[in-house]
């Protein structure tokens, strides 16, 4: 495809147009930036949920990095051009020949013998450069004269599934069930930068020309030229690390409120605030059942209740005077439940076992639920 220079006259209308646009939203950008950073909060540790974020995305990093060696067992094989130190208009026998004499047996694989049947003219050797060896050799309905059949041929698998896969690993980083509102908070935006990314593929996939973009010594024959189907594959996963590895640190650094701290919002701190009074409206619940437990304790045991009845009986007589010491007040019934015959009985039976309560579990139970209670009375 033919390229094209752009002039400072062809965009001068669109900077006059756009330049103040951007200017002003710079500006403002640059002004909240520096809100951000004066009252953010002191840096905190790293939570759990945008922890998780950060593991999904180191494990697509170290994917992406293994994909982008061309060592890697899905790495595409040489290009034949410079592994034959042969030229771009170099006859095909000859090419194929030298092919040959590299390999350990002196003969063509199948697929290079394939390979050698398409390699009749310079368009088909600008479709090796550009999809690859297996479209030019395996695309059933594609023709030399449509070069868009290779380029469908070519994207699904080499454009699409990668990108797809890319985009699949941010969302998953940026999920509010598995990272937490910290990390999916930027869910919009890493989600445009990958699709950036996949139309910027799509775009020099389409537009890339062999010779176009070659040097003028490639263009001479005189130098093997360079494959960009080799060069794109492995700098494609390279690309996406980059760009993960980006993703990775703005949500370290906004996690742990030491860049692009956002301030809560009206409805979290509402939210925050019920939040804090349900869990304290709870703890005191829990204490008042416990002052409850402890009072039917004490009312149960026969020292405990005969103490607490003298302490109310002083009480009351510090209060009214006239009344005498030893008096019960109306209403209060002398006697106790646990010394009924039947009662005491059936105590009888399950402290020894007989009841189908296992007592050592209970005390176990009893001691934590005591412990929770009386916590910080100490003091």
């Amino acid at each position: 495809m033919a390229g094209f220079e752009i002039s400072f006259s062809t965009i001068k209308p669109v900077l006059i147009f756009f330049g103040p646009i951007i200017i002003t939203r710079l500006l403002s950008a640059y002004r909240s930036l520096r809100v951000s950073v004066s009252t953010r909060p002191p840096p905190r540790p790293l939570p759990a949920a945008p922890g998780r974020a950060l593991n999904i995305l180191f494990g697509g990093i170290v994917l992406f990095l293994l994909l982008s060696l061309p060592f890697n067992p899905h790495a595409p094989s040489p290009n034949v051009f410079a592994a034959t130190r042969s030229r771009i208009n170099t006859p095909t026998n000859v090419i194929f020949d030298r092919l040959a004499r590299l390999q350990s047996n002196g003969k063509l694989s199948d697929f290079e013998a394939l390979l050698q049947t398409k390699f009749t003219s310079s368009d088909a050797r600008k479709i090796y450069l550009t999809y690859g060896p297996d479209a030019l050799a395996s695309c059933q309905y594609c023709t030399l004269g449509n070069r868009v059949t290779y380029l469908l041929y070519y994207i699904p698998f080499n454009v699409l599934l990668p990108q797809l896969v890319h985009l699949l690993i941010l969302g998953v980083a940026t999920s509010a069930p598995i990272a937490g509102q910290e990390s999916a908070r930027w869910r919009n935006k890493f989600t445009i930068a990958g699709l950036a990314l996949f139309i910027f593929d799509l775009y020099a996939v389409y537009s890339y020309d062999p010779m176009q973009a070659a040097s003028a010594a490639v263009r001479a024959g005189v130098a093997p030229p360079a494959s960009f189907y080799n060069k794109v594959t492995l700098l494609r996963p390279l690309v996406f690390a980059v760009c993960d590895s980006i993703c990775a640190s703005i949500i370290w650094l906004s996690a742990t409120h030491r860049f692009f701290f956002k301030p809560p919002s009206q409805p979290e701190q509402v939210d925050n605030a019920i939040t804090a009074a349900l869990a304290a409206l709870t703890n005191t619940n829990s204490k008042l059942h416990g002052s409850n437990v402890t009072r039917n304790a004490v009312v149960r045991d026969k020292a405990l209740k005969t103490r607490d009845d003298a302490y109310w009986q002083t009480v009351v007589s510090m209060e009214n005077p006239a009344r005498a010491p030893g008096e019960v007040g109306r209403g209060m019934t002398v006697g106790n439940v646990w010394e009924e015959e039947d009662v005491a009985r059936a105590v009888s039976r399950t402290m020894a076992g007989q009841g189908g309560v296992d007592v050592a579990q209970l005390g176990v139970k009893a001691n934590e639920f005591v412990r929770d209670i009386t916590e910080g009375l100490d003091g």
